[in-house]
């Protein structure tokens, strides 16, 4: 799932879920956009109350009256300086020579700005009173990985989709705890549960997390290895960590665990815990 990003102009309504970036000096709302500008595409503050949006740009604040505003769920800000991004960092667009930017803000005269940060230059950029103004601290729009605590049917917007049973019925990504180990689990809200691999046995959980957010992908592998960027959904009760899989298995793609001492991915298919050498793994870039 990539995120949303919803085409606008200065005079249309905001969309549902923008991200709120923070505010103007008189406390006007501020959301995270972006816009092109002499073939870079750079972070834009939008203001609906002023009907503008602004980048910072060669020095100065440009106004934009079309540009694209950030929609979503589970995003966060963490604090970073001198050019560094976290994890997770929402890369929003490039420079025409091909360095990344990012999604940062910082305090300036009485308001909460975003702005790009160029990690190559040390710094964020933000567009105000005309004029482009470098901060050397400043805090970074993430998505980290989100766990959601979920139970029966009910979904959360930004779910991860796993793959799908036997009856087409789609399964999401999620986890649930058993006997001590925190485990991947295939979630089904069409059947109103989760399913764990354990034991040698499929066990059924109402109760579970189910994970959320964007910039997922499956890569495959096999044989208990995993790429870089694996995401690390538990462990074992021994700390063994338990990575995100999903194979295909008599008409299904059913997520589980990739357990590395075991060489190999099980599923919870049937009843039983099912054992799978080739298999696919959920990276995140």
């Amino acid at each position: 799932m990539e995120h949303t990003w919803i085409a606008c102009n200065v005079y249309e309504a905001l969309p549902p879920f923008a991200i709120a970036a923070g505010h103007d000096s008189d406390q006007d709302p501020i959301y995270v956009g972006r816009a092109y500008h002499n073939g870079d595409m750079l972070p834009a503050k939008v203001i609906p109350n002023k009907h503008q949006a602004y980048v910072a740009w060669g020095g100065e604040e440009i106004c934009k009256h079309d540009y694209e505003i950030l929609t979503g769920h589970h995003y966060c800000w963490i604090p970073a300086s001198n050019g560094e991004v976290p994890p997770h960092a929402l890369r929003v667009g490039q420079t025409s020579d091909g360095e990344p930017l990012y999604v940062g803000r910082g305090y300036f005269q009485g308001s909460l700005t975003p702005g790009k940060v160029h990690p190559s230059h040390g710094c964020l950029y933000i567009p105000y009173g005309g004029a482009e103004h470098r901060l050397e601290a400043y805090e970074v729009l993430v998505q980290p990985e989100t766990w959601v605590s979920s139970s029966g049917s009910n979904i959360v917007p930004g779910t991860i989709v796993a793959g799908h049973d036997v009856d087409g019925d789609p399964i999401y990504v999620g986890r649930a705890y058993h006997e001590g180990d925190l485990l991947p689990a295939k979630v089904i809200p069409n059947k109103g549960c989760a399913y764990v691999p354990y034991g040698g046995q499929e066990h059924v959980k109402y109760d579970f997390e189910l994970l959320a957010g964007y910039g997922y992908g499956w890569v495959p592998d096999s044989f208990g290895n995993v790429p870089s960027g694996a995401v690390v959904c538990g462990r074992t009760s021994d700390g063994e960590p338990l990575y995100i899989g999903r194979g295909h298995y008599n008409g299904s793609f059913t997520p589980g665990k990739i357990h590395q001492s075991h060489r190999c991915l099980y599923i919870p298919f049937g009843g039983q815990e099912v054992r799978l050498d080739n298999y696919e793994v959920l990276v995140r870039s």
